[in-house]
């Protein structure tokens, strides 16, 4: 096998389940790989190795030409948020993320403690601690991790894959959750968040994997209306639609009446009010995706996540190229 086993070959047939070679090139390959390796059977076999790996694919079917490619197996999903008519999954996304859930698993000693089953007792415990004076993403993600729940943000996958917005995946008895929506505000990566969260204490998922391909407030799965409930509360505590139906001729005029509204409870993002604003009046996405954007003209949520992330990792726990995959794809 090996003495016909050349990478253009391994490209052809990765082509195939939705992996171009540039992908694999830059994600599945180390650094050092060069185009001279391409034709040496005994390098090409090692860098199927890192390829299976990294990308979460069963080898032997990696190496046998005669066999279509499969990703390694994923225990039961729950998949959120799906249209009917629509009868595809993101199944190339939550093999490449939930990869990173086992590497994540794999470099953190955490124990997972048993979250209150009421909202109003994990929002009060979240402002109890030093420092933390609201609800945002930074103090969920304190409040995450300091639960044993590892949180992780993940968004390398190819340009046509279909993908999702969040994903939790259990690993022995803690979940592990990936976030991945390419929205920037940090308000909608804490709702986001604070839905993953919901799903957790409200016991949606007790073992397995819940993708969560969408999550918007217009949805009819009960489970996903109980989790946006949840996530809302935790939020905006009492100020849930604190904007009503008000009129605003431009983001400013938004901006500048959500900054009055903490008045009321200080504990409360600007931020997550603006979002509120939108959802409860989204005829009005445009002026508040401005205003967020004013108000948080240089956040970048994915370095937020994964610097928490990176400060958990036991780093030494990785080979080298595991270590550099890492450092890749988190942009840690």
């Amino acid at each position: 096998m090996t003495q016909s086993l050349t990478m253009s070959a391994l490209y052809k047939r990765l082509l195939q389940i939705g992996l171009k070679k540039d992908y694999v090139r830059k994600n599945g390959l180390p650094s050092w790989w060069n185009d001279e390796l391409d034709d040496k059977p005994v390098a090409v076999l090692e860098g199927a190795g890192y390829i299976s790996k990294n990308l979460n694919l069963d080898i032997s079917s990696l190496l046998n030409p005669e066999e279509n490619i499969k990703f390694n197996p994923i225990v039961k999903t729950k998949f959120k948020q799906h249209k009917k008519q629509d009868k595809s999954h993101p199944y190339l996304a939550q093999a490449l993320a939930s990869r990173i859930a086992e590497l994540i698993a794999y470099g953190t000693n955490l124990q997972y403690t048993t979250l209150p089953d009421n909202v109003q007792s994990i929002r009060e415990e979240i402002l109890s601690k030093p420092k933390q004076k609201k609800v945002n993403l930074k103090s969920l993600l304190d409040y995450c991790w300091g639960k044993g729940i590892a949180v992780g943000y993940f968004q390398q996958f190819p340009e046509k894959a279909k993908k999702f917005a969040g994903l939790i995946q259990w690993y022995s008895n803690s979940p592990i959750i990936i976030l991945s929506s390419t929205s920037k505000p940090s308000a909608k990566l804490a709702f986001d968040l604070a839905h993953e969260l919901g799903h957790l204490v409200l016991g949606h998922l007790k073992s397995g994997v819940l993708v969560d391909e969408k999550i918007e407030l217009d949805c009819q799965d009960e489970e996903e209306l109980q989790a946006n409930n949840f996530a809302n509360k935790l939020l905006m505590g009492n100020l849930d639609n604190c904007l009503d139906n008000k009129k605003f001729h431009s983001h400013n005029h938004l901006l500048k009446h959500a900054k009055i509204q903490p008045e009321k409870n200080s504990s409360v993002d600007i931020a997550s009010i603006i979002l509120n604003y939108a959802w409860h009046n989204s005829n009005n996405w445009g002026f508040a995706i401005k205003a967020l954007s004013k108000l948080e003209p240089n956040i970048d949520c994915q370095k937020i996540i994964n610097e928490y992330l990176a400060q958990q990792l036991d780093w030494d726990k990785y080979n080298d190229e595991t270590y550099e995959y890492l450092e890749k794809v988190l942009k840690v």
